[in-house]
């Protein structure tokens, strides 16, 4: 049985974002209407590998929007939907279907490329390129110059569908508990501050981090490298453990001992101490080939690997068994290969197909009867709280894409328990923004007393998340069934590094070990050096799918009664992201490629300086009569030689302000490339209660994470806040049965840690 089996989606988007959330929902059966234009110059072979990717598992309707009767058929598909999926309200009016989405069973999710107030940009339709740069994300990219950096990836395309996909199912659950549908947004602002959220969280008037640090970034052990060979690996040396080991197994202990450092390893990625100390670093790996090195650091279970190219990763044994790579017998094209579904389940296996050949929606039915309970409707849902209220789980682990999962589940109303060792989830100071709306249990689950506590605690949820290596959780006396023999209604959830099958399948890794394995690095750099993205696409996107997945498993076990076991990993979310470059078939056209301090594709989509700052635009073409109208005095002759060159010129002694009137005059999408200084004083985003503002116990004033989505009928409206290490231990114990007495007693004792509030302290950037 497939978990979504019974529920009937109309897909009305055209964009990645929307096309993306409703695909995962195909993979996991839902039965799905695309609705595509009646357009004799749309063939099957005209479709880029993006439109292949983010459509499969559809039933294509052709429907011709100035006809009654194509409208009609529309509109019935629409009344007996459970979901109808669009890119923002005006599309539900242009097809008609305003009086359809008014029922109190329907659910509807819109994708707006911006904001609901809609894009500030020409044109106003999805561009992740100028979300990128309009968000902050680009500037904060490390390179040579400092300059704003341009993604070859759309991941923020691929964070916001995953997301709203997730928040679909969410209130799918809820109306399935109340009898209630909702609208749902989930709109690129959502996007941005789901990816870029934590790096918001910053002072107010503290200046930006200067990023020409090159493009890898700052820490030393955490980047890559090239051997005497020329062949580039990647160390993930990350954190206190891992750190110290690369530098006792490379014998480099006396950079410890140098009175810059003064015996400080994180003093060895700071901002006065970084290039001198990969410049040592660079010099001592250039004398042994690559895999001298990844010998050494695998050996001692360090994260280490090789950097490939994406073909490379795609064909690979871990992408193929561990089921990322599949192929599908497209009806036009023939076969297909493609990514698989990010999610894996023994019970509800997805499938993935490819998108159906097209007919008429007149033709079109929905598959048999709809299964769905909607629901007695008969207890109103709480008024705050998120679609998920009332569910509780806990979270294992440490660093981002598990932790960071939790905390997205807290902000659908999920009460999220992290569970931390004595000493605390090393990354709980620099990613504090991703353990918000969590409560912390310390304890030591190397103590039998650590074990137990933990298992009482566990005997109250529904959910057990962890992003632990393969095993752990079964040698700690936790896995899933052991759980399950406790409780049989528990779903467990994992999200690993390379999945639970396969070669690589008990292997350590973090996001830039992906990136570096997948090929994305080689592919941000073209022809220049690999670049380590700054911001960790791998593991946000990760915890999105580990979220979607926690979803999808919920309710199935709501509808059905059975618990089960899924999955997630940091392969699967570098094999989602590259997925149009990835796909293979006849005639398909190349993938993407970026190069040094990328600042875009071609000279009408990328990035220019100004005088005050920097501007992204877009655009197919340069009109030359329209930018001279608008006061970009360019010169035909010029932009035919060097399109690039004579742009910059003119775009050079405006200030930002003046360079986007004048291009918006001229009929060019283009926003600022701003810095996340000026980002967070966006009165935009606090209105649309993306960002709010918090005070640490100093009195200074930050800017803080608020909402990552929109719910009309079961809004979260308390305001999520990071825990300190053990400061919810003594409640979760006594509320799973502990005595007072007995919890002081392992607090003494060393096995459980208490403590109070977070205090939050401020890092400086670590990548």
């Amino acid at each position: 049985m497939t978990a979504l089996a019974g529920i009937r989606v109309l897909d009305l988007t055209s964009s990645r974002a929307g096309s993306f959330a409703v695909s995962l929902l195909a993979d996991f059966g839902a039965d799905t209407v695309k609705t595509i234009p009646r357009d004799p110059r749309l063939s099957r072979r005209s479709l880029s590998s993006d439109w292949l990717v983010l459509n499969r598992g559809k039933r294509l309707a052709l429907v011709d929007p100035v006809s009654a009767s194509d409208r009609a058929s529309v509109l019935g598909l629409a009344k007996g939907s459970d979901v109808i999926a669009a890119d923002d309200r005006q599309a539900l009016t242009r097809a008609g279907l305003d009086e359809a989405t008014e029922t109190e069973e329907r659910i509807v999710v819109l994708t707006p490329p911006y904001a609901n107030s809609g894009a500030p940009w020409f044109g106003g339709g999805e561009s992740p390129e100028l979300l990128h740069a309009i968000s902050g994300l680009a500037s904060y990219q490390a390179s040579f110059s400092g300059a704003p950096v341009d993604a070859v990836y759309p991941y923020l395309t691929y964070v916001q569908g995953a997301w709203a996909a997730t928040c679909t199912v969410s209130a799918l659950i809820a109306r399935q508990r109340w009898g209630s549908g909702q609208t749902v947004v989930v709109d690129g602002l959502h996007a941005a501050n789901v990816f870029g959220g934590g790096a918001y969280a910053r002072p107010v008037g503290e200046p930006d981090p200067n990023r020409a640090v090159g493009p890898g970034g700052l820490n030393p052990m955490y980047t890559r490298y090239q051997g005497s060979d020329g062949r580039w690996f990647y160390i993930g040396g990350l954190g206190p453990k891992f750190g110290a080991l690369v530098i006792k197994l490379t014998g480099a202990d006396h950079l410890l001992e140098d009175s810059r450092v003064g015996g400080e390893l994180e003093r060895l990625w700071h901002m006065d101490n970084s290039q001198w100390v990969i410049d040592y670093f660079e010099r001592l790996y250039a004398t042994r080939p690559a895999d001298h090195w990844i010998d050494l650091f695998e050996s001692a279970g360090v994260p280490v690997t090789p950097l490939f190219e994406r073909a490379e990763w795609f064909g690979g044994e871990q992408v193929v068994v561990s089921g990322q790579r599949v192929e599908v017998i497209d009806p036009v094209l023939g076969p297909v290969v493609m990514p698989g579904a990010p999610v894996t389940s023994e019970l509800t296996p997805a499938r993935v197909a490819p998108a159906s050949a097209a007919i008429p929606v007149g033709e079109l039915r929905w598959l048999g009867p709809s299964t769905v309970s909607r629901g007695s409707g008969k207890v109103s849902p709480p008024m705050s709280g998120g679609p998920l209220a009332g569910i509780r789980m806990a979270s294992f682990g440490s660093y981002v894409a598990g932790p960071y999962a939790a905390c997205l589940l807290a902000e659908l109303g999920i009460d999220v328990i992290k569970v931390e060792p004595l000493q605390g989830d090393p990354w709980r100071l620099q990613g504090f923004s991703g353990n918000r709306g969590t409560r912390s249990l310390s304890v030591d689950l190397r103590r039998p007393e650590g074990v137990d506590a933990v298992r009482a605690v566990l005997g109250g949820c529904d959910v057990v998340l962890n992003n632990f290596r393969l095993g752990v959780m079964d040698r700690l006396g936790i896995g899933h069934d052991q759980l399950a023999a406790l409780n049989p209604e528990v779903l467990t959830v994992a999200v690993t590094a390379y999945g639970e099958k396969g070669p690589l399948a008990g292997k350590p890794g973090y996001d830039t070990v992906l990136q570096a394995a997948s090929g994305m690095m080689l592919a941000q750099g073209g022809d220049d050096v690999p670049v380590t993205y700054s911001l960790p696409p791998n593991d946000y996107t990760a915890a999105v799918l580990g979220a979607f997945a926690t979803v999808v498993a919920l309710l199935h076990r709501d509808r059905t009664g059975q618990a089960q076991h899924v999955s997630t990993s940091l392969a699967a979310a570098a094999t989602v992201l590259q997925g149009p470059d990835l796909a293979d078939y006849p005639e398909r056209s190349p993938g993407r490629f970026g190069g040094r301090d990328f600042p875009g594709p071609t000279a009408t989509d990328r990035i220019y300086r100004v005088t005050d700052g920097f501007v992204r635009i877009q655009t197919d073409e340069v009109d030359s009569a329209a930018w001279r109208d608008a006061g970009l005095d360019v010169t035909a002759a010029e932009l035919a030689a060097d399109a690039a060159t004579e742009i910059s010129r003119v775009l050079l002694p405006l200030t930002v302000a003046e360079a986007l009137r004048r291009l918006t005059a001229a009929h060019v999408a283009a926003v600022p490339a701003r810095r996340f200084s000026e980002v967070i004083h966006d009165p935009l985003l606090h209105e649309q209660g993306v960002l709010g503002w918090e005070t640490v116990r100093s009195g200074a004033r930050f800017a803080a994470v608020s909402r990552l989505a929109s719910f009309s009928g079961t809004p979260q409206t308390n305001q999520l806040k990071a825990p300190g290490l053990g400061e919810h231990s003594h409640e979760l114990l006594a509320a799973a049965g502990y005595e007072k007495a007995h919890i002081d007693e392992l607090v003494a004792e060393g096995t459980v840690r208490t403590g109070g509030p977070l205090d939050v302290v401020f890092l400086p950037p670590y990548r």
